[in-house]
């Protein structure tokens, strides 16, 4: 869509500026949902709008796809409230008009933005470090959710992947698959108070008592938007695009669920693929029991690494990031291989001391010689089904991004 019939209209001319701007860019295909959304809005201000028709006109899906099965639409109107949401707040905060889209809601709404009172200047002398903090993080970590709409797919365009026994046991025709998205918004919450909340604190929300007793009113008010969002981390968002592809190209049936959506009723049927450690995806705790490498707090400082529960000969008894002021990190992730909570169906968690390090197990699961490689590893015949296991992985991340990883040490369950 480039042109509309409309093109005076000074709400297309806010609609142009937005799809311009570098929220949405290189997002083409959130960008052609604005715009489509806009010249509905425009045009047909009193007819409303299908999720059927959006996947049809605006995102190129099949006329007679089925919007229960393939969530598309609310997956990708949900990334692009988000998307408003943060040009509103930076780039176009000077905009008289604010355009959103209503949570449970598929049509765009423009909004004369409401007359603000003047800033008040904080005291000569007192800086706000937290509220800055927490803003540029916030901006930082809506980045990376904007990502999970580009997720590359080009690493599975080569190779018969499927064929992998790990990818034969959890994606299944007959059986549900279930991706869960780390809560990056917990996380940011958790580092600011140098807390660790369990899952118990986690599902009953229990841990906004916590940001509560935040003495500091502009730190609070900031931690309580940052908790009330629902962010994830770059590496869930490429995994999971990723896995997503993988999974419907074996003809399974694969959801992708944000961890603070899930319950623990939801783990005792089905697969699942939980794409974080428990500092993110609080579920992994449900599975701690059989674990030997422990994703915890290390030390005083509010860092984490790899806690080997029961070192073999030769085996460290902490696995942590290696700090370098430049050049390449290594770092730790663990890929490990579990029955669900009733023991009829598979969980695959895949776990990084640091973000890199949780997206190189995910590409080091769906490389081609991963076969191979975990067979060697665990002792059994190449295409024979793969029993339980936790596997220790060294990941070097370059520039930022996942460069290799490789198995360092290994256990099954109970061993």
């Amino acid at each position: 869509m480039t042109q509309i019939d409309v093109p005076h209209d000074d709400r297309w001319a806010l609609v142009t500026r937005v799809a311009d701007s570098r929220h949405l860019e290189k997002a083409v295909q959130l960008r052609e949902l604005l715009l489509y959304l806009a010249k509905r809005a425009i045009t047909d201000p009193s007819v409303g709008v299908t999720e059927q028709e959006i996947g049809t006109n605006a995102l190129g899906r099949r006329p007679d796809y089925d919007p229960q099965a393939d969530n598309i639409v609310r997956v990708q109107i949900r990334h692009l409230r988000q998307r408003l949401e943060q040009y509103f707040l930076t780039d176009g905060q000077h905009e008289p008009v604010v355009m959103s889209i209503p949570k449970g809601s598929h049509v765009l709404r423009f909004e004369r933005r409401p007359s603000q009172p003047a800033e008040v200047s904080p005291p000569r002398g007192k800086v706000w470090p937290w509220r800055l903090a927490a803003m540029i993080a916030l901006t930082a970590i809506a980045f990376l959710l904007g990502r999970f709409s580009e997720g590359r797919t080009g690493g599975l365009t080569a190779g018969p992947r499927g064929a992998s026994p790990l990818w034969t046991q959890l994606f299944l025709k007959n059986q549900p698959t279930t991706i869960v998205l780390a809560d990056s918004s917990v996380v940011f919450v958790e580092n600011v108070l140098g807390k660790n909340f369990t899952l118990s604190e986690y599902i009953d929300r229990s841990y906004r008592e916590q940001i509560e007793a935040v003495p500091d009113a502009a730190l609070r008010d900031a931690l309580r938007m940052i908790a009330n969002r629902q962010y994830t981390s770059l590496a869930d968002a490429t995994l999971s695009g990723e896995l997503r592809l993988l999974g419907a190209r074996m003809g399974a049936r694969v959801a992708v669920r944000f961890a603070r959506h899930m319950n623990v009723r939801d783990f005792n049927s089905g697969n699942f693929i939980l794409i974080g450690s428990s500092h993110s995806v609080p579920w992994v705790e449900l599975f701690q029991p059989s674990l030997n490498f422990r994703f915890e707090p290390i030390g005083k400082e509010p860092r984490y690494g790899f806690r080997n529960l029961r070192p073999l000969p030769g085996e460290a008894p902490i696995f942590e990031v290696t700090a370098t002021p430049s050049g390449p990190q290594e770092s730790f992730a663990t890929l490990s291989l579990l029955p669900n909570l009733t023991r009829n169906g598979t969980v695959l968690l895949l776990a990084g001391v640091t973000m890199e390090a949780t997206e190189a197990a995910g590409e080091f699961a769906m490389r081609e010689d991963f076969p191979e490689v975990v067979a060697k590893t665990l002792g059994v015949a190449p295409g024979q089904k793969l029993p339980f296991f936790e596997i220790l992985l060294r990941t070097v991340a370059v520039a930022g991004a996942p460069h290799k990883a490789d198995v360092i040490a290994w256990r099954k369950p109970g061993n």
